[in-house]
């Protein structure tokens, strides 16, 4: 595959350039091309290139995850594909290495969405052929009692193990953990973050996906909203500007929030334009902000994977030490982990608001969270995720993940290209960001 990086423009033009969603959507587009020449060159074929040391990591199945997670956003970008076309032609879904078993989720997202994602904007059906002889490998996680998808499927037996998610005690709203062989719960943790966050996705884009032939999706996330607004939404102690959303657990609120369930401002805002629910477009808007403030608020104006904050009846969920209660009091919330892995989420939010509200505020958000991945994140080769963004100096954590090309890097790209490429009143996407034509046109 022949890529060409574009080097920017005179540098006597950039500040003037800077405001152009042309010149930002460009230099987001090399950024990709950057990334993955570095990919391509020390990891080819493996799942992804760790860009500090320029060595390899293959926890995703082995097959390649980047060339597949990353192929509709070249397709998306006009970036030529054909060398990722011809490694996908000859690829085999069997086992690698040692390990027999794949995760069924992250295998769906990432491989199989992608690969649905480019037959639909190409209708090559090589894709499509692919995207069906991986079903049939992932088929046997979905024979169980009670139909709910096992967590893995050993392909060397053909046998499936391990449990998946979701459902709670709390009415209206669904845990983390069941069993898919007896319908039992596992845990009554209740979050929008990690191990919750697809689902809930999951239930408005489906309804969106069948076009209102059936309204159990719907029903069941306007349930799980209702009564999130009744108990997790939340401000912060001297912040009523500030919205969040808690988690539930064994009864009670827990005042800590990640850059995983940063993707609800999205969800929320999605639905009001589906719905034409004002409430839930405000929801989105103020949960989108709350998120970006937790960039703004960093030295590295990167956001943490965790933060908490201070209920407004003064509770707190955690010890927080000097430097914590400083924030605090400056920011309106604490990091209580500072890592960042080139997580989506928060642009991936500020995406559905520009595009529900058309404000270009919201590209500036976008443009400034780019810059300070590009300065903080950029390797030699690619870009890395920080193990604190507290720090200037922060060292780097040699993992370039997949759904940064599936991702952070498209979503980025989108918020400065025509409002008419990839539509929401054409196209749904799903966890991994993979655009899926809606009624499967």
């Amino acid at each position: 595959m022949s890529i060409v990086y574009t080097q920017p423009s005179s540098l006597q033009n950039v500040s003037s350039l800077e405001s152009s969603n042309q010149f930002r959507a460009n230099e987001i587009k090399n950024a990709f091309i950057y990334a993955f020449k570095g990919y391509k060159k020390y990891a080819w074929g493996h799942d992804e290139v760790q860009p500090v040391t320029n060595t390899t990591s293959d926890n995703y199945n082995g097959w390649g995850v980047t060339i597949i997670d990353s192929l509709d956003t070249m397709i998306i970008m006009g970036i030529e594909y054909n060398d990722s076309r011809e490694f996908i032609k000859n690829l085999k879904f069997t086992a690698k290495g040692s390990s027999k078993k794949i995760g069924v989720f992250e295998t769906v997202i990432r491989y199989l969405g992608g690969l649905l994602s480019a037959y639909e904007l190409t209708k090559d059906d090589l894709f499509l052929n692919k995207s069906i002889e991986l079903g049939n490998v992932l088929l046997p996680a979905f024979d169980t009692p009670t139909g709910i998808p096992t967590g893995m499927v050993d392909l060397a037996q053909k046998v499936i193990d391990i449990l998946q998610r979701k459902c709670t005690k709390l009415p209206g709203l669904y845990p983390v953990f069941i069993n898919p062989y007896n319908g039992r719960f596992t845990t009554t943790l209740v979050t929008w973050g990690g191990l919750g966050d697809s689902f809930y996705e999951y239930l408005l884009k489906q309804h969106i996906m069948v076009q209102n032939k059936t309204s159990q999706y719907i029903d069941m996330w306007m349930l799980a909203v209702n009564t999130t607004m009744k108990k997790l939404v939340y401000t912060a102690k001297g912040f009523s500007n500030l919205t969040y959303l808690a988690q539930w657990e064994n009864g009670e609120p827990l005042f800590e929030m990640g850059h995983l369930t940063c993707f609800a401002g999205g969800n929320f805002l999605l639905a009001g334009k589906f719905l034409n629910n004002t409430s839930l477009t405000n929801l989105g808007l103020n949960v989108t902000a709350t998120c970006y403030n937790t960039y703004i608020g960093t030295n590295t104006t990167i956001g943490p994977e965790e933060f908490g904050w201070i209920s407004p009846s003064g509770v707190i969920s955690s010890k927080i030490n000097k430097s914590q209660k400083a924030m605090y009091k400056k920011h309106g919330f604490f990091v209580t982990d500072a890592s960042y892995i080139l997580r989506p989420e928060v642009v991936e939010s500020i995406f559905y608001a520009y595009r529900v509200t058309h404000d270009p505020k919201y590209q500036d958000w976008a443009w400034n969270i780019f810059k300070s991945i590009n300065k903080f994140c950029k390797t030699s080769t690619g870009f890395s995720g920080l193990k604190d963004v507290t720090n200037i100096t922060s060292d780097w954590n040699n993992s370039q993940q997949s759904f940064f090309f599936a991702e952070t890097l498209k979503y980025l790209y989108l918020i400065f290209s025509n409002t008419s490429l990839i539509s929401l009143d054409e196209w749904v996407f799903n966890t991994e960001a993979h655009p899926l034509r809606i009624g499967g046109g």
